[in-house]
């Protein structure tokens, strides 16, 4: 579990075991940058199935599945039951999907919410058609309640993105009806309707943030909408900033083994001016509905790649809808064009999956723990994925699909239960088994630059945060035995000092979170992996330290 993932699901324990399920807790101290809702949902899956990681990604395993499932029903609705599935199936097998779903983390959460309030906000307000009228108001209690869901889940946005979406999509159909006698009926309806589903949201949403003002007073308010919310999207003060052009190959990677088939877009777009008045309402909206959200977050100063899940869901049905056309349609008639365009994406999926194989068996150095033998099958899986998807592109294309959701199964099994397979514990396990047999009740230990947030989740119990090598050598000067979590490199600095140092033990592991394609390519276990020491002011209680080693200044 990494460090951004450690912050909820150690939240959640401290819920549990401290009973406190109004103001999220980490590390003993209050925890105001997210909403409160994964916290519940992490800690009631610790109710039913006890502490662990995997209860702790059960919400985005559940987000995950939900949203593969609106994604089919957004699909079915608007483009038929053929293009649903396959919509479903590239949601569901796509490793920007995959990767977040194994997460503790709320983003995936939060594009679930989004995209079944956008999608039933859309229905409601802008499709509403003599179908949809007996059954509106249900649709708009879905999108009020969705949209709490994701307020409650990362606060304003999730109201933002929907609203930025659907807001100019109804102002314009009502707009068109200006020159009819129905105008004022429509345009009254809508502040009807808008207002019930406003009420819906902040029904089940406000509560809570009373609840947080009541007890923490109006600095909450201060430290959450502006801190968090404000200065994230408008300054680098939680991110470094990125370029404007990001997030672009940030949503062909998320989408990938299905990106390559953006190359099916390329004649339509070409063709679009001369087919305007062809274009089908709903492809509208799908289509401002994927442009908005990269929009917004492209202007944004603080970039992540996983803010952008909710735009993949409108490109999957996109996607799955040319795949549909240049394999199924006009009745199955082969056309050159057609054939040259399938057999380019597929040839260029598997060659992606082939090349991935590569450089994971090229990366083994960086996995010490790992079996040679799993990742030579991982890799063997992969390269055998690429070769299948590329030859099916050119001898059966009609079966491309079905190939490309085996390729990714098999390619995402490969990955995650052979390469990364571990013999035994992770390393920062490894190390919380050491503090936890090393430090006696009440002993405090501090943590300087590594682990940065996880170890608490590991260890059960709070440390101290250090924040320069100076309050190292402070801490551990002091007169009661104390522990320490330091890098190897750093304690190179803190020996320098003159305090005495006693080495408990070390681990090494690879940083995921700095993890790029120049590590694939160039790995250099030096460089990429990182020394952990636990160190002490005093020897072993026990009469002997675990390694032995006691280094003071020359």
């Amino acid at each position: 579990m990494d460090s951004d993932e450690a912050f909820y699901a150690e939240a959640a324990r401290e819920m549990v075991e401290g009973g406190g399920w109004v103001t999220p807790l980490y590390n003993g101290e209050f925890r105001f940058e997210k909403p409160v809702l994964y916290y519940w949902l992490a800690a009631l899956a610790y109710l039913v199935v006890g502490v662990s990681e995997s209860a702790a990604r059960f919400p985005s395993a559940l987000a995950g599945l939900v949203l593969v499932l609106t994604t089919f029903a957004c699909a079915r609705r608007w483009h038929g039951e053929p293009t649903a599935l396959l919509a479903g199936a590239i949601t569901a097998t796509s490793f920007g999907y995959v990767a977040v779903a194994r997460q503790a983390l709320p983003d995936l959460l939060l594009a679930c919410f989004v995209t079944l309030g956008t999608w039933a906000a859309l229905v409601a307000l802008v499709e509403c058609d003599a179908e949809v009228r007996p059954t509106k108001r249900w649709w708009l209690v879905a999108a009020g309640s969705a949209l709490a869901g994701a307020f409650l889940t990362k606060g304003p946005i999730g109201i933002a993105l929907p609203a930025m979406v659907v807001g100019p999509l109804v102002l314009f159909r009502v707009w068109s009806t200006r020159t009819t006698p129905s105008f004022r009926q429509e345009l009254s309806r809508l502040v009807v309707d808008v207002a019930f589903l406003a009420g819906v949201c902040l029904l089940l949403a406000l509560p809570w943030f009373a609840v947080m003002t009541t007890v923490h007073g109006v600095d909450y308010l201060d430290r959450f909408f502006i801190g968090e919310n404000l200065q994230r999207f408008a300054t680098a003060r939680y991110n470094d900033p990125r370029p404007v052009w990001y997030y672009l190959p940030i949503v062909i990677a998320g989408l990938l083994p299905w990106s390559p088939f953006m190359l099916l877009w390329c004649r339509p777009l070409l063709r679009l001016g001369r087919r305007l008045q062809q274009i089908r309402p709903v492809n509208v909206w799908l289509a401002v509905w994927a442009a908005v959200p990269i929009l917004f977050f492209s202007v944004s100063i603080g970039k992540q790649p996983r803010y952008i899940l909710p735009v993949l869901p409108p490109l999957a049905i996109f996607l799955a809808l040319s795949i549909g056309r240049h394999l199924w349609s006009a009745g199955n008639v082969s056309l050159p064009h057609r054939d040259r365009l399938t057999t380019a994406a597929s040839a260029l999926s598997g060659t992606v999956l082939c090349v991935f194989g590569v450089l994971v068996y090229r990366a083994q150095t960086l996995l010490p723990d790992s079996s040679s033998v799993g990742v030579l099958l991982g890799m063997g899986g992969l390269v055998t994925s690429g070769v299948v998807v590329i030859l099916v592109g050119v001898v059966r294309r009609n079966l491309v699909p079905v190939a490309l959701v085996a390729a990714a199964v098999v390619s995402v099994l490969s990955v995650q239960y052979v390469v990364l397979s571990r013999v035994g514990p992770e390393p920062v396990e490894v190390l919380a088994a050491l503090i936890r047999e090393a430090k006696p009740a009440g002993m405090p230990y501090g943590r300087y630059r590594v682990f940065v947030r996880n170890l608490v989740f590991y260890t059960g119990r709070p440390h101290v945060e250090l924040s320069s090598t100076e309050q190292v050598v402070s801490f551990l000067r002091s007169s009661e035995r104390v522990l320490g979590v330091v890098d190897e490199d750093d304690l190179v600095q803190v020996r320098a000092s003159g305090v005495a140092v006693y080495e408990l033990g070390r681990v090494s592991y690879l940083n995921t979170g700095s993890l790029n394609l120049g590590t694939l390519l160039r790995p250099n276990p030096e460089d990429d992996l990182r020394t952990v020491i636990l160190v002490s002011n005093q020897p072993s209680t026990s009469g002997a330290d675990l390694t032995g080693e006691r280094s003071d200044a020359d």
